[in-house]
């Protein structure tokens, strides 16, 4: 095995180009940033004595044009979605690619297999992982054992509704309402009987985390930052419409529920004591890793990173601000992911690695409680999960929580932004591990 940088592998043209347009649609279903796919096509098209062809990156579509015989190439439509441990593969494929050391037709049929790759965990193993995912998320926010007892039958509930739907485009449409609506209606009924022992607003948001558009809004704004104003818009206004969904759904629910308008509140008197929040992490990062099919390998590392995240959040937020401990956070963990990304010979990308922290640093729910509130009309403190009183987050009506959940989204978008700058720097300081395994 070699860290040297192999010689070009020359190809046909026709190669190169169903290459790029294969590699940048995988990268969108991936998940990747526009900017990030542009850099990684160029860099591909560069490596085979390609850089005559004009590519175009949007959302949903990618534009491979070779001015010299006239011919475009049109990769459009249904991108669709892969799991991390897919995407960890096609990080593989990519980052080969990019210094040509495997010819364009191998990698495109690799790029075809991983469609067909199979999930590292079975459909159950998921379904369950799903309900301790939102245990783990409502023990961070310190709710009372009912809560987080409730928070967990419900996250099952929402796997399992996902997975029924994911093949019937008709429901899957309808489905975060429905399971909003649901989640509400149980948790406001049940918080009804056992008054201040359930904290109804944090209890709805927990098994709703994986339906929450925490990623898209965040990297929205990453991409409106780096001057993708097309992608990063379309993503707001779709992550926007999606918190308008789920919102308008709790609000049914709740308004079907049999309560009073007093216990509509974030009820937080009741609080677990701190440590709780600490096996809420834990939890949360390996239910959410599983959940996601995280590939293999990487789940201690997402274990990792979730613990500095949740460490400096509450260390920052608690002595200085929590908005600006988001985006500390988000900076010092997205670093930590590019450095094992460029150190790591499994070629993990650092964005898998990274993406359960969205949900912990919150800014998707925030916003879910925040809308909720402003609707409801309620004027009640909003105390933040890392908090266990009103004193961090001194706040009156949700308008105020919807101004910090924006606050917070840009924070960690700068956090974000500063990390990939030093990340850059990293193979100018430290050698890079062997590119080809």
């Amino acid at each position: 095995m070699s860290s040297s940088v192999p010689a070009p592998v020359p190809a046909p043209d026709d190669d190169v180009e169903r290459l790029i347009a294969s590699l940048g649609r995988a990268q969108l279903a991936a998940g990747y940033p526009v900017n990030e796919v542009n850099d990684t096509l160029a860099a591909v098209a560069r490596a085979y004595d390609r850089p005559d062809l004009q590519i175009y990156v949007l959302p949903n579509a990618v534009f491979v044009d070779n001015e010299t015989n006239g011919r475009a190439r049109i990769v459009a439509g249904d991108i669709g979605t892969l799991r991390l441990d897919q995407a960890a593969e096609v990080h593989r494929v990519a980052r080969n690619a990019s210094i040509a050391a495997i010819p364009p037709a191998a990698a495109t049929k690799r790029l075809e297999e991983i469609n067909d790759l199979k999930p590292r965990f079975s459909a159950v193993t998921v379904v369950v992982a799903n309900g301790f995912t939102a245990a783990g998320f409502a023990l961070v926010f310190r709710v009372s054992l009912w809560g987080v007892l409730i928070a967990g039958i419900l996250g099952v509930f929402v796997a399992i509704a996902l997975r029924l739907t994911a093949s019937r485009p008709g429901l899957s449409a309808i489905m975060p309402f429905f399971a909003a609506a649901v989640a509400a209606y149980v948790v406001f009924t049940i918080g009804n009987i056992f008054d201040e022992q359930v904290q109804p607003i944090r209890v709805v948001a927990a098994p709703l985390i994986t339906l929450i558009p925490g990623v898209g809004l965040t990297r929205g704004t990453q991409e409106l930052a780096n001057g993708q104003l097309i992608s990063g818009s379309s993503r707001l206004v779709n992550a926007i419409m999606q918190i308008l969904v789920l919102t308008f759904g709790v609000l049914v629910g709740a308004r079907l529920a049999p309560i009073d308008d007093y216990t509509f509140g974030d009820l937080t008197d009741v609080l677990l004591p701190w440590w709780a929040a600490w096996i809420g992490v834990l939890v949360f990062a390996v239910g959410q890793s599983m959940v996601s099919n995280e590939a293999r390998g990487g789940i201690r590392i997402v274990v990792g990173l979730l613990i500095v995240a949740y460490g400096i959040q509450s260390l920052v937020a608690a002595t200085i601000d929590p908005v600006l401990a988001a985006g500390l956070a988000a900076a010092a963990t997205l670093f930590l992911a590019i450095l094992y990304q460029r150190r790591s010979r499994q070629g993990m990308p650092a964005f898998a690695l990274f993406e359960p922290v969205f949900w912990l640093l919150v800014p998707g729910s925030l916003g879910l409680v925040a809308l909720t509130e402003v609707f409801a009309g309620r004027d009640k403190a909003l105390p933040g999960p890392e908090s266990s009183d009103s004193s961090v987050f001194s706040l009156g009506a949700g308008t105020d929580v919807l101004f910090v959940a924006a606050a917070t989204i840009i924070a960690i978008t700068i956090g974000m932004v500063i990390a990939s700058a030093l990340g850059r720097l990293i193979p100018s300081v430290l050698p890079k591990a062997a590119e080809v395994a």
